[in-house]
């Protein structure tokens, strides 16, 4: 059920991304992630936006290519390259703003306030609880990949 409600409502939000804005959900995701943390590294943004390492680059660097979003070599590490958002990366996320709550006001005709915040209070614990139990998840993958050396 909650695969069925994510990607209905994903797919509205893209529809109404791309029309008024020329983006996607994914790339405003992005967006508004680089943009609360101005410097974060491409693993720590996969890891938040729970986009696949290989898309997430991708998409990164086309919003790169359109001029949203500007890299910069660290300082302290040049291996690791930071994000930030460019003035017109600041712009659309500033106007992707009303449309993203317009989108989420159609739920309150059906959730009251309170049922909106347990719903997400009970997401992030679902997300918490895969991020905590991950490497016991690993673990039994790689034992059952290889049951001999049990």
């Amino acid at each position: 059920m909650l695969d069925i409600a994510a990607q209905k409502t994903r797919e509205r939000g893209d529809l109404v991304y791309e029309c008024q804005l020329g983006v996607s959900l994914r790339d405003i995701r992005l967006l508004r992630l680089i943009g609360v943390q101005p410097g974060v590294v491409m693993g720590e943004l996969t890891e938040q936006s729970g986009i696949e390492k290989t898309l997430a680059s991708k998409l990164v660097s086309s919003l790169v290519q359109r001029g949203l979003v500007v890299r910069q070599i660290g300082h302290k590490d040049a291996r690791k390259t930071h994000l930030a958002l460019s003035q017109d990366g600041v712009n659309l996320v500033e106007r992707a703003e009303p449309l993203g709550e317009f989108l989420e006001r159609g739920f309150g005709k059906f959730l009251s306030a309170d049922e909106i915040k347990s719903l997400r209070t009970i997401l992030k614990k679902v997300i918490e609880a895969e991020r905590v139990t991950r490497p016991e998840f690993d673990a039994w993958m790689a034992q059952q990949a290889n049951p001999d050396n049990s």
